[in-house]
């Protein structure tokens, strides 16, 4: 086991969740759809668009596991931030290059049936209506584990803290879509593409539907195993 899962943590989750929802609350409330749809224990891969930096946060607030996300490395060199993201089991990933060590601790934590989240189009795209090409990684954790992917769309981020920066009053809403499978001689190019169209399926699926709002007192999920 590699330093990034063997080092012990101060679990940070409920810092993270409660003071970022209460931080936000003057701009942005939090609504969630389709929770029933993440399965309660067993490895699970989020796939979502990502319009904004504030995509991560929520997820993080919805979701009803607690999710493990890469953020770039150069998040990791502020003392603080490496404290509050390793304390959410959250790792580095060195952008521009492979990086096998981040790729590797992805598949170790969805091989101890965590949630492991992914924004396959590596980069943040400019609409929600129109998703970006995506890269190969997330198809390629989905096809080496064989575990549930769950489709996530998340809508108004952009609206709340877009590309040029700047906070906004808005409601952000995470929906989580139908769960799925990809076979282990699934082509990778294929299945990538399969995976943008499973997020588009839930941008359509829960349009103008009910959300349920997730309020600053909300529970915080549980420890899982590392």
């Amino acid at each position: 086991m590699s330093d990034e899962t063997a080092v012990a943590h101060t679990d940070t989750y409920w810092i993270l969740k409660r003071g970022t929802l209460v931080l936000l609350r003057p701009w942005a409330t939090f609504y969630r759809q389709g929770e029933e749809n993440v399965p309660k224990e067993g490895a699970v891969l989020y796939v979502s668009n990502h319009t904004s930096y504030l995509d991560p946060v929520a997820i993080g607030n919805v979701s009803p596991r607690r999710v493990v996300f890469m953020g770039k490395a150069e998040l990791f060199h502020n003392k603080i931030i490496n404290w509050l993201l390793r304390g959410v089991d959250g790792f580095p990933v060195k952008r521009g290059e492979p990086d096998m060590t981040a790729f590797k601790t992805a598949l170790r934590y969805l091989k101890t049936d965590r949630v492991v989240c992914v924004f396959p189009e590596g980069t943040r795209e400019d609409s929600e209506e129109k998703l970006g090409t995506p890269e190969p990684g997330a198809a390629t954790f989905a096809i080496k584990t064989g575990c549930c992917v769950v489709p996530v769309f998340v809508s108004g981020a952009s609206r709340v803290l877009g590309k040029k920066g700047g906070l906004h009053r808005g409601k952000i809403t995470v929906a989580f879509g139908e769960p799925f499978t990809l076979p282990k001689n699934a082509d990778r190019e294929a299945a990538a593409s399969e995976l943008m169209d499973a997020i588009a399926r839930t941008r359509e699926a829960w349009r103008g539907k009910p959300a349920q709002r997730v309020g600053i007192f909300s529970p915080i999920p549980p420890l899982e195993k590392k």
